[in-house]
């Protein structure tokens, strides 16, 4: 069995400003900086042996103090970036339906095959996010292993949805908290979630997906 400790970004400027941020990047804020600390410090006796991050700049910058603190070296995978939003990056939901209400009415309803122009599905990202995840739990020994995972909101609704098996197009009514640990197992295959959502480390954070 492989554990992941799936652990979302930092909160950022955008984040603060409701931007989308895609797969464009935005620094962390000062409170981002300090989640990833305390993530940092929650994670050191977690007993984890490998740390794979998105190789986005918010992710890293989450990424950093917690190599840090459990002594492990930064490995990135493209595969765990943000959903490519387009033409979206860069704005917020307001501005997004007053210049383009159609493409706005079709992101909310959470149409599983809709890429915005110049974007992605939410099919295509649930596909590599998926394939990431199955291809570093096929790399681990046969003994147990626990990995961290550093991603982003997006990567994190899609995986809950998968191992809960529920539709793209379903409500959400999971959390998806900045600097949050999130637990994935997966064994032969199966999927299961261990826990979610975890801010005991944290004073506060934002639940957005940008």
């Amino acid at each position: 069995m492989t554990e992941f400790f799936i652990v979302r970004h930092g909160e950022t400027v955008w984040n603060r400003e409701h931007r989308i941020q895609g797969q464009r990047n935005s620094a962390l804020s000062p409170d981002g900086e300090r989640q990833a600390l305390a993530t940092g410090q929650r994670l050191k006796a977690a007993g984890c042996v490998r740390l794979v991050s998105s190789d986005l700049a918010r992710t890293l910058q989450t990424a950093q103090p917690i190599a840090t603190a459990t002594g492990l070296e930064i490995e990135t995978d493209a595969r765990l970036r943000e959903r490519a939003f387009g033409i979206f990056e860069g704005l917020t939901p307001d501005e997004i339906r007053a210049r383009d209400p159609i493409a706005h009415a079709r992101w909310q309803a959470r149409d599983a095959h809709y890429a915005m122009p110049g974007g992605e599905s939410l099919i295509a990202l649930q596909a590599r996010a998926q394939a990431c995840l199955d291809a570093i739990a096929g790399q681990a020994p046969a003994r147990d292993d626990r990995i961290i995972i550093v991603t982003h909101g997006g990567v994190l609704d899609v995986l809950y949805r998968f191992a809960s098996q529920l539709a793209l197009d379903s409500p959400r009514t999971w959390p998806l908290l900045n600097s949050s640990i999130n637990r994935i197992a997966i064994s032969e295959g199966a999927w299961r979630i261990v826990d979610w959502g975890d801010v005991a480390h944290l004073p506060a954070a934002a639940d957005d997906f940008a």
